[in-house]
């Protein structure tokens, strides 16, 4: 399957594993979007989305053999972890399948959902230390009072049936929920997904290319856009 990526407690009761998903917004046409769960099935599919739409960079950093541990990597990360976990993680549903899906952060998600040794597979030094410059190269801090769109990836064979943007509506109403003012991402300026950034209303407040064959060195990109919405 070919994806389109964009660079950009206790635990869940027996019940809440169980529950059906429900949607969080409107079904408008075919379209469905609701909160990912930690079902087998949304879990997998979130490891393909991120590691298809990512599937360049990742290949950088470590190997296009690799590929399917990062994606057991990622149904681990999403594993038995607190509800608000699952609030971050949108899915997108086209007829009842899935079809895409995104990931909002907000200040202080990293001291809530830290990154577990267990989750990582056996992995060779080569393809960590190509992990850790990639982790160091995409990380983002957060101010209060804003979101950030970690990710957003649609299916190729979706693409075209506004998938994107009802994905992005969402984030829209979310972060507004959660009291943020603005929103922001960052995206590889060679990504023709700005665009839609722009019809969205977001706005290219920065371009930067930092000792960019290092940037290259680290994910195989050289420059960025920094876009943001005032919400």
């Amino acid at each position: 399957m070919d994806y389109t990526s964009v660079t950009t407690q206790q635990p869940l009761s027996f019940e809440d594993l169980n529950r059906p998903p429900q949607p969080v917004l409107p079904a408008i046409s075919p379209v469905v979007i609701r909160n990912a769960t930690a079902s087998p099935e949304d879990r997998k599919f979130l490891g393909e989305v991120v590691v298809m739409g990512f599937e360049r960079k990742f290949a950088h950093a470590t190997s296009q053999s690799k590929l399917p541990l990062m994606k057991t990597y990622y149904e681990k990360h999403t594993s038995g972890r607190p509800p608000l976990f699952y609030e971050r993680y949108f899915i997108a549903e086209y007829n009842g399948e899935r079809a895409g899906a995104c990931c909002l952060r907000y200040q202080g998600d990293d001291a809530l959902f830290p990154e577990r040794d267990e989750d990582l597979p056996n992995f060779g030094c080569c393809d960590l230390f190509g992990l850790c410059l990639m982790d160091l190269a995409t990380k983002t801090d957060i101010p209060a009072g804003k979101a950030y769109v970690d990710h957003i990836c649609v299916l190729s064979k979706f693409r075209g049936k506004g998938i994107g943007k009802t994905l992005l509506d969402m984030t829209d109403m979310d972060a507004t929920k959660r009291g943020c003012k603005s929103i922001f991402l960052w995206v590889s300026t060679s990504n023709p997904a700005q665009h839609l950034y722009e019809r969205q209303g977001y706005v290219t407040k920065e371009t930067t290319s930092p000792f960019s064959c290092c940037m290259y060195c680290m994910i195989g990109e050289k420059e960025f856009a920094l876009m943001e919405k005032d919400l």
